[in-house]
């Protein structure tokens, strides 16, 4: 081989090196960004259910107080 061949061949294992950074980076971006955003949806859900088991849990409350009532 000659010695533009060896930095030709050089060269393109650094570009794929680089360019496996540049990746491996983007995904690790992209999963902290998605870790991040499924935390917050997962909140939102747990939220909303709360409210909705404490609105049902009151309505029973007041039903069953009402049923008592008419004992």
């Amino acid at each position: 081989m000659t010695a533009t061949a060896d930095i030709r061949q050089t060269a393109q294992y650094m570009g794929i090196a680089i360019c496996t950074l540049i990746m491996r980076t983007a995904f690790g971006v992209f999963g902290i960004l998605w870790s991040i955003v499924k935390e917050i949806v997962n909140g939102v859900f747990r939220v909303a259910i709360g409210i909705i088991v404490a609105i049902l849990s009151t309505i029973a409350f007041f039903g069953f107080i009402l049923w008592l009532f008419t004992l």
